[in-house]
């Protein structure tokens, strides 16, 4: 079942501390991709991914992790 941003956004909400706190993570949140909503990771480029976000979705929302230093809108 696809979430709305809404959900999505909550999803974001309840899990951002903790994945920000994870080494080498620069930033969280959730994007539009193929015309689904999916939470995205930017990870440092340079470094490992970390184990817990090594998984294809959290509570029901894809995880995307991208190896890029995160540039604010």
């Amino acid at each position: 079942m696809e979430m709305n941003q809404e959900q999505a956004l909550e999803v974001q909400r309840r899990h951002e501390q903790r994945i920000l706190a994870l080494p080498s993570v620069t930033g969280v949140g959730v994007k539009l991709r193929e015309g689904r909503l999916v939470l995205e990771v930017d990870v440092d480029p340079g470094a490992e991914v970390p184990p817990e976000l090594r998984r294809p979705e959290i509570e029901g929302l894809p995880l995307v992790v991208e190896k890029r230093r995160y540039e604010p809108q």
